[in-house]
């Protein structure tokens, strides 16, 4: 399956948590591409990244996205990036595809349920297929920080890294996408 991680991360841990997703899904056998989004500070990097990240979302199957919560909601370069998706939208290329979301914050309790939900409001409008990570079942035993809608780790000031709990749940919630889109597939 064709997976694309597209994220921003400005102190490194959504990218970690990216890269956790991207290493699982390649060792289950998929084609992943990842992108991340600049800064906004360079119009004409930004351009190239945005082409480049479209063209990956386009031809996905199934769509991780990641962020850094900004006051519950996500960050201004990633949401930059989604406004860029209005012709793809106009022309229906991102109705039913799967996304699932994860973020970081650098406090308990810093927005990270809202910052996945206001994805969701997106994808809503896109047609997309929301995949959560649950709190049912199995996905109880998981490592969710208590979060259903998807994965999120608090790993700012008080941590240096985002602790292997979060790793782990962010590989849950890889595998569990492409599992419910290949289900889709059959």
């Amino acid at each position: 399956m064709q997976v694309a991680i597209i994220f921003h991360s400005s102190t490194g841990n959504v990218a970690a948590l990216a890269g956790t997703a991207k290493d699982h899904l390649e060792a289950l056998g998929h084609s992943v591409t990842v992108d991340a989004l600049p800064e906004l500070d360079d119009a004409e990097v930004t351009a190239q990244a945005h082409a480049r990240a479209l063209d990956h979302l386009a031809s996905a199957e199934a769509v991780l996205w990641g962020t850094p919560g900004r006051y519950g909601s996500m960050s201004g370069p990633l949401k930059h990036f989604i406004d860029q998706t209005l012709p793809l939208h106009q022309q229906g290329v991102l109705a039913d595809k799967f996304m699932a979301t994860f973020a970081s914050t650098a406090s308990n309790h810093g927005g990270q349920e809202s910052t996945i939900l206001a994805f969701n409001n997106i994808f809503y409008h896109w047609g997309a297929i929301i995949v959560p990570a649950g709190a049912a079942g199995e996905a109880q035993q998981k490592p969710l920080n208590g979060n259903p809608y998807g994965v999120s780790s608090v790993s700012g000031a008080q941590q240096a890294s985002v602790p292997e709990e979060n790793h782990e749940a962010m590989r849950y919630l890889a595998e569990r996408l492409v599992t419910i889109a290949a289900g889709r597939a059959r």
